[in-house]
Order: C-alpha cells, then structure tokens, then sequence
C-alpha cells in the first residue's frame, strides 16, 4: 500500500564533545553550588549525530501497564535531564504513541529512531508509514532493519522484495535520515550483514552477562573501528536481571567503544538516578570489568538471555 508522506524539515541542534564542565563567573561566591556536569555526547558513527551515551530504551513504555499521559511524563523528563537519543520500535506495544504525544511539542530536541520488524517490501513500508504517524514526525533520525538473528532473516531482508528495499525507499523520500540494523542472537549474521550493506549503525547486546554469551564486541568493535559504524548497546541491565548492580552495568557498558547505551526506565527517578550515573561516567578499568562479569556470571544464560538463544 503507498502513502504519501509530507516531509518537513527540522532543525536539529546537537553540540559534540565529552567535556563534563560548566563554565563558572569569574564573581561567583564560594557558596555557590557547583552545577551537575551535561550528558557527555559521542559522535553516532559517521552519520554526523551526536548522541548522549545514555540513551531512553522504550521497550518496556510500550506495555499496557502505563498511559500515555505517564509513558510521556517519562520521555519529557529524559529531555529535561539532557539525553537527546530514544529507541523506539512499532513492536513495542504503544510506545510510538507515547513517544509521538512529546514530538509533537519537542521534536527538534531529540534524536529519535525506530525499527521495522517486517521482512517483505510491501509489509515493511506500510509498518513504517504507521510508525510516522504514531510519532507525530515526517521524519525519524535512525531506521533500523530489528532483530536480525539468523542468516535466514538476512537473506530476506536483502532479497529483491525484502524490507530493505523499503528502508532505502524511506531514506530516499526523507522519511529516514540513516539505516542501521540490530540483530540479539548471533554476532556473525550481523557481521555479514555488514558485508551486504553499509549500515551505518548496529544496535546489540552488550553487558557483563552477554560478553560471556556469545560476544557481539568481539565481532564488531574492530569492524566499527575499521568501517566507521555507530554501536549502539542495548540489554545493558540484562533486561532488568542485575538491578542490584545498575551504576556498575551502565559503567560498564558505556566504557566499551560505543556511542550510546539505550536504557529502559519506567519513572522520574530512574531517569534521574541513571543520568547521574552518565555523568559521573568514569571508564572501568579491565580488572574492575572482569569483578562485575564475576558477580553477573549466575545471569549468563540462555536460560535468562532469551536473545541469546540459537
């Protein structure tokens, strides 16, 4: 089915760099309360984007267990605390609505992506239409083919009538400003898809849990280095299994080569309390990284990663 889209421009404002300091007046009294530093930003690949390293996962947003009036509560917040990156996807329930009741007002605030969990052309095209519409945009920053984990989902998406025909159809008429895939299960079906086509990020599991399961950073870290990709981690708390261990798992994660860790909060506090984590960001150092790998050892399963099953 074809619909017609009108395109509008939005302007988008992203300041680049990592330094975490606010300029002080030169009177300020010794009373002063120094402010918290801003979200540090990472360069997203070679899309020209800036992404703050700690990115709004909406996953669990889309469930029925909260409205659309809470579900946007959430997302004005992270706005508020500074994260301009969310992950949003036409499969995760409502959460595209959610999402969209804030666009409407802050679109030029925030860098958002979605994903097409469809195979074929056709199919692919009308879900990401819809996906414009629930958003209140003409356009989204990052399309991403989703869920790529098998050689078998690879084959047809990049078949003549697969849904990458329609991602690029997307980016041609304005409807997408770049294309990435994901993929959950297998680190070397990601990596040929890379050889069919410059995608120009790659969204991933990556945690102390999955480096012990079937490691995506191995894989693709070196690629990225050498091809110039965004990496985009997500399943960062093993998807809500180490809450005990949040502040060290987001440390951990942001201290791999990437740009930008996606993760799912559900209140006000949590945005709060995992943005002071973003920006207390200090790198952990290898040893540190193989104590929490220990200490998260009991999730590394399939039996908990169900992403991570063949």
């Amino acid at each position: 089915m074809e619909h017609k889209i009108t395109r509008r421009k939005f302007l988008r404002t992203t300041v680049s760099g990592l330094g975490a300091g606010l300029a002080f007046s030169a009177f300020s009294s010794p009373r002063s309360i120094e402010p918290m530093p801003r979200l540090p930003r990472r360069p997203l690949g070679r899309t020209g984007l800036n992404v703050t390293i700690l990115g709004l996962g909406c996953a669990a947003m889309g469930s029925g267990r909260y409205s659309v009036d809470e579900g946007a509560t959430v997302v004005d917040a992270c706005l508020d605390e500074g994260i301009n990156y969310i992950d949003c996807a036409s499969t995760y329930g409502d959460a595209e609505v959610k999402l969209g009741a804030v666009m409407k007002r802050r679109r030029n605030e925030a860098i958002i992506t979605t994903k097409t969990l469809k195979r074929g052309r056709e199919e692919a095209w009308e879900e990401i239409n819809t996906s414009l519409e629930r958003l209140n945009t003409d356009s989204v920053d990052l399309l991403q083919l989703h869920a790529i984990n098998s050689f078998e989902d690879l084959d047809r998406i990049t078949a003549r009538d697969g849904s990458l025909g329609a991602v690029l159809r997307a980016k041609e008429e304005g409807m997408a400003s770049h294309i990435g895939i994901s993929g959950h299960t297998r680190p070397e079906v990601i990596a040929e898809a890379l050889n069919r086509y410059p995608f120009e990020t790659t969204l991933v599991p990556l945690s102390s849990t999955d480096k012990l399961v079937h490691d995506f950073g191995e894989t693709l870290f070196p690629l990225a280095q050498d091809r110039k990709f965004g990496v985009i981690a997500m399943k960062v708390l093993a998807a809500g299994r180490v809450t005990q261990h949040v502040q060290e798992s987001i440390r951990y994660s942001l201290t791999l080569p990437i740009s930008t860790a996606i993760v799912g909060m559900a209140t006000v506090d949590e945005v709060k309390q995992n943005v002071r984590v973003a920006q207390a960001f200090s790198p952990m150092s290898r040893d540190e990284m193989k104590t929490l790998e220990e200490r998260t050892r009991s999730y590394a399963t399939t039996a908990v990663m169900w992403w991570k099953r063949r």
